[in-house]
């Protein structure tokens, strides 16, 4: 393939040009469609966000906001006149000196809940909180908005710039402000930060009137989800677990808080089960049933299937109306670098009260559907090479508006236009990337299938770009995160920069992802290593049999989180290949399940609830740790140091065991940046990161 004079090769630092859309939402009336543009900004090294409103009937688009920082989360009034979102603090703002303790990093650093026209003009700020604004809801009247908030329940809500001035003077308070003192067990979290004692709350605020001060409706050691209002405006349902062993355990409860009386109020719990997606709650649009997405086997953790529950909000009787439906529901798309949060992807009710629209996973692409209550039958409405990241609709829902992304485009809306036999097809409304990718010279994955023991892997390959005939090339094996996602055909700035610069870049769906039936997902829950080290050779060999490209003796491996993991596996028993990149992996079992936010949480479901003190051995026999003295490729080390979902000291450990070893190696460790380095760290650090990676291959290739 020979590269036109008109087009260029991709390259690290096309990242700042990307455009990121995510989060549409209708209008109530069907019109506009708002969404959150967000792009890199290279000289602050940091995201910018705007919100934009585009018409649907012509695609024209306007910007509604242009914050100083990142405005986000935007949410349209019932009737459709104004706008809340939430806006991140000035660039320049930093915690005040007199707050709670600063290394507590959800306080203060939190965005504020916001009010602006639809047509534009002036916003209104609605909040100003010290633990910050989540998950704004409006309540069917739109004379009030729920929202999240972090707050201390020994303290209440707390409001920015009200603590008391803190005495200089006094040098024990002075220089003692920065410790962390905590009981809970679940004390940080990636992304977020050091939590200590906070928990997540529901509050509430009033919209139209002067000066309105926020409520705190919930308060206690426990943590809620978003909120989701009744039809009538009397009541919230919510997720959590209000036991005093509630963070320490997986399964969620849906709480009910009638709001229509006088406070205190009372959470009533409803329904619980033992794996639940939060973010899915939907009321029915008379009010008696609540959709909820979720499993009830105690067993098999976040690998089960997400499938639809109805319960009914009188007395919590349950139906899981898609059991016999053997796909999960929701996004589980993965291996994507440039999309920022999505946006909806729950079920929501159809007006007729007896269907529900989801998303559902299928085989590497995520599709819209629609489950029939009754019966539970599925059928689809879209279906493509493509992931539906999320979707929305209007009032009367004779349209829905979609963000779709594929293989060569990191996402767009789509409108699905209505007709008399149901809905037409697909219009697109935004190109936010066209022009840059008209730019571009790159190579559309080739999907192709592996046979793997009794299994068939999907599997797709980048090639290079501008292949000479006759030529072979390396191939970069870039092993899956996870477990428990699904690698679909979503856009990767990553893999098209290395094959922009001659490599083959492969990677699959080995067992232990969703979109293949719960079994395929679930065959490798306590086993890592074994049937999906098997599917990923698979893969490979099948690829060096079929396309006469590829060079198998110029092979690396690479991979991040548990990808990390699976590198290290492969690299420790197969020293044929030539260079390993191993970025922020777990290496040792058993310190990371006393270090990493979530590892008692997933030991639980890979070890059969046996804490390492009670059996180390599957610790260790499942830890890349005790095969490192297998390792002979020179493999680079990426870590962050803000990594609280597999912390910094993995990477180290690695490093160091390299070290002793005699392996070449290299440990690039990025301060201030979380598990999230390669999807949202800062924008000269993910680039940095890319060409560490580059140069890496270049050196032993």
């Amino acid at each position: 393939m020979s590269s036109s004079n008109s087009k260029r090769l991709l390259t690290a630092q096309d990242l700042f040009r990307f455009i990121m859309a995510d989060d549409p939402q209708i209008s109530p009336d069907g019109t506009q469609v708002a969404w959150v543009r967000t792009w890199t900004d290279a000289e602050s090294n940091s995201y910018r966000a705007q919100i934009c409103i585009t018409t649907i009937a012509d695609g024209a688009t306007r910007r509604l906001t242009n914050g100083p920082g990142q405005d986000i989360y935007p949410r349209w009034s019932p009737d459709g006149a104004m706008i809340a979102y939430l806006a991140s603090p000035e660039p320049d703002a930093t915690p005040s000196s007199t707050g709670p303790k600063s290394s507590v990093s959800v306080i203060e650093g939190g965005a504020q809940l916001m009010l602006v026209s639809a047509g534009g003009g002036k916003p209104q700020r609605l909040t100003n909180l010290l633990g910050g604004v989540r998950a704004p809801a409006w309540s069917p009247d739109g004379t009030r908005i729920a929202f999240l908030t972090y707050v201390d329940p020994a303290v209440g809500l707390e409001f920015r710039n009200s603590k008391r001035e803190a005495n200089e003077d006094d040098l024990y308070d002075k220089f003692n402000r920065d410790v962390l003192v905590t009981t809970r067990l679940r004390w940080k979290w990636d992304t977020i930060g050091y939590l200590g004692d906070y928990r997540s709350h529901i509050a509430l605020v009033s919209v139209g009137e002067p000066d309105a001060v926020p409520v705190l409706l919930t308060q206690g050691a426990f943590d809620l989800s978003a909120p989701a209002w009744s039809p009538d405006g009397h009541m919230l349902a919510t997720t959590g677990n209000l036991a005093p062993d509630g963070e320490a355990v997986r399964n969620s409860y849906i709480y009910l808080l009638d709001i229509s009386g006088s406070a205190p109020y009372k959470l009533r719990q409803l329904f619980g089960l033992e794996e639940m997606r939060s973010n899915d709650l939907a009321w029915s649009p008379d009010g008696t049933t609540l959709a909820v997405g979720g499993h009830n086997d105690p067993v098999i953790g976040h690998y089960g299937n997400q499938m639809l529950w109805l319960v009914n909000v009188a007395d919590g009787t349950a139906d899981c109306t898609t059991r016999n439906f053997d796909r999960a529901l929701g996004d589980y798309s993965r291996n994507y670098d440039l999309r920022r949060y999505g946006g909806n992807d729950g079920p929501r009710w159809r007006q007729n009260g007896e269907e529900l629209y989801v998303l559902i996973n299928e085989g590497g692409s995520v599709d819209l559907g629609i489950v029939e209550r009754r019966s539970g039958a599925v059928r689809q409405l879209t279906q493509g090479n493509h992931s539906v990241f999320a979707f929305t609709m209007d009032h009367s829902q004779e349209r829905i508006v979609l963000l779709i992304g594929d293989d060569m485009n990191p996402g767009d809306l789509f409108v699905l236009e209505p007709n008399d036999e149901g809905f037409a097809g697909l219009r697109r409304l935004t190109d936010v990337n066209q022009e840059l990718l008209d730019e571009l010279e790159m190579t559309e994955p080739i999907r192709f299938s592996a046979p793997s023991g009794d299994v068939v892997i999907d599997s797709w390959l980048i090639p290079p770009v501008n292949q000479a005939p006759g030529e072979r090339y390396p191939v970069i094996l870039y092993t899956g995160g996870g477990p428990g996602g699904m690698r679909a055909s979503v856009f990767c700035h990553e893999f098209h920069l290395y094959a922009a610069h001659g490599y083959a870049v492969l990677h699959c769906n080995t067992r232990g992802n969703h979109g293949y039936g719960e079994a395929f997902s679930v065959a490798t829950r306590g086993k890592w290593g074994d049937l999906d080290y098997e599917d990923n050779l698979a893969s490979l060999h099948t690829a060096l049999e079929r396309f006469d490209f590829l060079d198998p003796a110029r092979l690396a491996v690479a991979g991040g989180s548990y990808g990390g993991y699976s590198a290290l596996w492969i690299a420790s028993r197969h020293p044929e290949f030539n260079a390993a990149v191993v970025d922020r992996c777990m290496f040792n079992r058993y310190s990371f399940n006393g270090t990493s936010d979530m590892g008692f949480l997933l030991d639980q479901i890979e070890f059969d609830k046996q804490p390492p003190w009670e059996n180390i051995t599957p610790y260790l026999e499942r830890s890349p740790m005790k095969y490192v003295e297998g390792i002979r490729t020179p493999t680079l080390v990426i870590h962050s140091g803000l990594d609280h979902r597999c912390p910094v000291e993995q990477g180290e450990q690695l490093f160091m065991a390299l070290k002793r070893l005699d392996v070449p190696t290299e440990l690039v460790r990025f301060p201030n940046e979380s598990h999230e380095l390669s999807r949202s760290g800062r924008p000269w650090h993910r680039v940095f990161r890319l060409e560490r990676y580059l140069d890496w291959f270049a050196r032993w290739l």
